[in-house]
């Protein structure tokens, strides 16, 4: 009976692939794989202000890491379809999340019966971007000054103020303003900003506080009148007072968006994110782009945006409970 036995170039080969399994089995689950794309989930429809930073911050990621990037749109409830994904994902690192202020710090307090817990499933990575909002008024009214404004709302039974929707940050600012300026005003959500804007315009409603990228067009060509902003400083391109020179110290209200990470995401892979983020943020070129569309680059780590985050959710709670407000 003839007997095989092995050549040196298969004992070689054999060798080798028992050290590379070796190897598979030392490393960790959730280390992050190389070469896989890295899948970022925007909870809005394309377009909008979320995916517009989503799809330059990734175009700027590809280039700076050399990894591919995909931007995936998952609208629904406000941003929680997308969220509830992103918690559900493998923590690898492979899938981050766009999230805003609506998502993580209101949409807790306006779904009660949220499935997902942002504090508990999702792993901050790093804050993005702030956009200071901008009180608008319509161009035919004759309010230029806060005071205008408010003394306009105290002699009618009917001021209304304009948003996007039941609950967004374009809803809360001015029941915020109302609250602490001690003047009752009536809310008329619209499905989206654009309709909003539109029927501020022709004077249909009073009062409109959004994000200055969303306003901007309106204010330039004359179709309203911008009041106050609600940044620390004034904002470029806006000849008006901040809320708080204008005697609302409290008005001091960013629009934010920032990246997290499942759960469990190991915290080596999400300061590597945060670092990566830091220096796409701070390329002066993608820093002249999100500040000619009203945003303000803004980094902040996975620590300190936590504790940012948990802030901003305590502040806009109060206002929701405060104000009794519902989706319905």
């Amino acid at each position: 009976m003839h007997t095989a036995f092995p050549t040196r170039r298969h004992t070689l080969a054999c060798i080798a692939a028992a050290a590379a399994a070796l190897l598979a089995a030392a490393t960790p689950a959730t280390a992050q794989p190389e070469g896989r794309p890295v899948t970022l989930l925007v909870g809005f429809p394309p377009g909008g202000g979320v995916d517009i930073v989503a799809r330059q911050l990734a175009e700027k990621l590809q280039r700076q890491t050399g990894r591919t990037f995909i931007v995936e749109n998952k609208p629904g409830a406000g941003g929680n379809l997308a969220m509830e994904t992103v918690a559900r994902a493998p923590a690898d690192g492979l899938t981050l999340l766009m999230g805003n202020l609506g998502m993580l710090s209101v949409n807790p307090a306006l779904y009660p019966k949220l499935s997902v817990d942002p504090s508990r499933d999702l792993v901050p990575v790093s804050r993005l971007v702030v956009t200071p909002l901008v009180a608008i008024v319509p161009p035919g009214n004759g309010g230029r000054t806060v005071q205008d404004v408010l003394q306009q709302a105290r002699k009618s039974d009917g001021f209304m103020f304009a948003s996007g929707g039941n609950g967004n940050i374009n809803h809360l600012a001015p029941q915020l303003f109302s609250m602490q300026a001690q003047v009752p005003m009536t809310h008329v959500p619209y499905k989206g900003s654009a309709a909003a804007l539109t029927d501020l315009s022709a004077g249909r409603v009073h009062l409109m506080i959004d994000a200055g990228n969303v306003v901007q067009g309106f204010v330039k060509d004359g179709r309203a009148r911008a009041v106050f902003t609600t940044g620390e400083k004034r904002s470029t391109g806006y000849d008006v007072p901040t809320a708080r020179e204008a005697g609302f110290p409290d008005m001091v209200i960013y629009g934010w968006q920032g990246v997290l990470a499942p759960a469990g995401t190991p915290p080596a892979v999400v300061e590597k994110w945060s670092q990566e983020i830091g220096r796409a943020l701070a390329d002066p070129v993608l820093a002249a782009k999100l500040s000619e569309q009203g945003t303000e680059p803004n980094h902040l780590g996975p620590a300190a945006f936590k504790t940012f985050v948990e802030a901003e959710r305590k502040r806009w709670t109060g206002v929701v409970k405060a104000a009794n407000i519902t989706l319905e």
